[in-house]
Parts: structure tokens; sequence; C-alpha cells
């Protein structure tokens, strides 16, 4: 597994941060391009390689501001009077999924420049700005996946760690 998970670090490097999505909790962090064909054939533009996030995380900004995974919580800015009816499920309902789309629209220099495997299977990743993204797994928290990369390219590239371990 660790030969796998080296093998994901050396193709998210030199990847940009394309693109955020998020369903639920689970956050996804799109590096690269290329295009995913659903069953029903909607073609869907995805990353190259992309980082699924199912524990906390930050994404340390170069200007040192923090963008946390908390921030899911938050409603997001809106002019006027907001939503009646909020929910934080609904993925773009969040100051996290705000601040993100921002981030990544903003600034094209969101490149992988180096990865590492942290304690307690946590993973850090250096962007070429100056930014960093912590994933910062929680073992007193235990979740069936902390997080996993895997290739859109249908080469079967697939790592990622759970409370077991890397798989």
């Amino acid at each position: 597994m660790q030969d796998t998970l080296q093998q994901a670090f050396n193709r998210i490097i030199g990847l940009p941060l394309n693109k955020t999505t998020r369903n639920e909790a689970v956050q996804y962090f799109h590096f690269g391009h290329t295009h995913y064909t659903t069953p029903q054939g909607l073609v869907l533009d995805v990353g190259e390689i992309t980082l699924a996030v199912n524990c906390p995380w930050e994404l340390q900004l170069a200007d040192g501001g923090l963008i946390k995974q908390s921030e899911m919580y938050i409603r997001k800015r809106e002019a006027g009077l907001p939503t009646p009816v909020w929910d934080w499920k609904k993925p773009g309902s969040s100051m996290l999924d705000q601040r993100l789309m921002e981030l990544v629209n903003d600034n094209p220099n969101l490149v992988v420049e180096r990865a590492e495997q942290q304690d307690d299977f946590g993973l850090l990743l250096y962007f070429s700005d100056g930014s960093t993204l912590s994933v910062l797994p929680e073992p007193e928290k235990p979740v069936a996946e902390y997080w996993q990369f895997f290739s859109n390219t249908g080469d079967g590239l697939r790592v990622g760690a759970s409370e077991q371990g890397l798989f």
C-alpha cells in the first residue's frame, strides 16, 4: 500500500487544484483535468486525480488565511435576506463551498509541489503559491474511510486510509 500511496503522490505533483465538490461531509479536491462519462451518458468535468476527504482538514492559505472543514456548517454569505430554509448538506450552500469556489477561481497557482504522509494517516499537500492542505484524521473518532486518492482516467489507481490502516 505504501507503494500505491507513493504512486498517487507522484501522479498528483505538478497538477493544479482545479475544482472542489462536496457530498454532505465528504470533500472532494480535483487535481488536473479529465472527463468521466456516467452510465447514463452524462459527461462530467472531473480531476485526473481526486482526493476524497471524510475527516477534519484545513487549508492554510499563503496570505495567512485558513479554510477549515468545519465551515460546511456555516451558511454562505448572500446578498439581501438569507434563504429561509438552509441545509448544510446541500452542495454550494455553505461558507466552505463559497470560499473554496472563490479560491479555485481566483488562484490558478494552486499546483501541488510536494505531498507527504503524516502521523495517524494524515496527509500534507504543499502548493506552489505557499498554501498547504492538511488532512487530519482523528483516531479517536474512527470512520470507515478517512481519505482516498483515486484516478478518473481508468487506470485503477486507488489508495486511502481508514482506522485499519492504508488500503
